[in-house]
């Protein structure tokens, strides 16, 4: 699979901003693994993960342990002044 994986991230990040996806709160990987496959088209459970992670990574996600000991993520997105001058995937 070729896939130019910084492309895919600044896809996923302009993706979650435009659908303002901080106003859904905290919600377990399952359901970001839904909508970045929805987004991308990415069925493949390794590079669903990778992508998530990678974003995790960088900083656009809060993380919370909850009661079942697993985590919920809240995507908090970035500086609205100007979002994808910031961001340096590589």
């Amino acid at each position: 699979m070729n896939i130019n994986m910084d492309d895919i991230y600044s896809f996923t990040l302009e993706y979650f901003i435009i659908r303002q996806l901080w106003n859904l709160g905290y919600l377990p990987f399952s359901k970001y693994k839904k909508i970045i496959s929805f987004a991308t088209g990415i069925y493949n459970i390794y590079y669903l993960r990778k992508i998530f992670l990678h974003l995790v990574r960088k900083g656009f996600f809060q993380k919370k342990k909850n009661v079942k000991r697993s985590y919920t993520y809240k995507f908090i997105g970035i500086e609205e002044e100007s979002p994808f001058d910031k961001v340096n995937f590589k």
